[in-house]
């Protein structure tokens, strides 16, 4: 069910010091951008703070190359997502890691409060923990076999990031100190 309601999302825009070049070997990564409508109130979003490769490869613990990344501009909110995947099938767990991370910046502060609300909601019933110290509003959700997941609004930003296919490599630690701090930095 989770699955319906996260986008697959990362970030080609980096740090100082990135280099696109690190993606998969002989693919050039995907960096798409569709405009559906303008609302004049949206600020643009700063990719720099978000899920850069580095930070991929830290919480999967292993290289990844970029899978996707695109940008949508709707009439209530622009999004960012981005993805990553190991380049490797773990040898342990016979799992290959992939993160998704998806950013949406809404016009309205309750646009970003509805949202939220709603997956959370939609969420409940599945075990999420409620995190009092991220941003306005955030949860935590995982099996502990297969993924983690975070959700977290901060004003009229609301992101989550999901490790699909924990492996024998991923850092849970590395995960929520990433986590923490992209919402330090909205």
């Amino acid at each position: 069910m989770m699955a319906s309601f996260i986008l697959i999302a990362c970030s080609l825009a980096s740090k100082p010091g990135h280099d696109k070049s690190q993606s998969e070997p002989g693919k050039k990564p995907v960096d798409s951008t569709t405009i559906i409508h303008a609302h004049p109130v949206i600020k643009p979003i700063d990719r720099s703070p978000f899920l850069t490769l580095a930070d991929a490869e830290k919480i999967l613990g292993e290289s990844v190359h970029v899978i996707d990344s695109s940008t949508t501009l709707g009439p209530e909110s622009l999004t960012f997502q981005c993805s990553y995947a190991a380049n490797e099938k773990d040898s342990k767990t016979k799992k290959t890691g992939a993160i998704y991370f998806l950013m949406e910046r809404f016009n309205e502060v309750t646009g970003a409060q509805n949202r939220y609300s709603f997956i959370m909601e939609s969420n409940r019933a599945n075990g999420i923990k409620e995190l009092k110290d991220v941003g306005d509003e955030a949860y935590f959700h995982t099996d502990s076999e297969n993924f983690y997941f975070i959700m977290v609004r901060k004003g009229v930003n609301v992101f989550n990031m999901k490790v699909n296919k924990i492996t024998s490599h991923t850092s849970l630690d590395a995960f929520n100190d990433v986590a923490r701090q992209i919402t330090v930095a909205l």
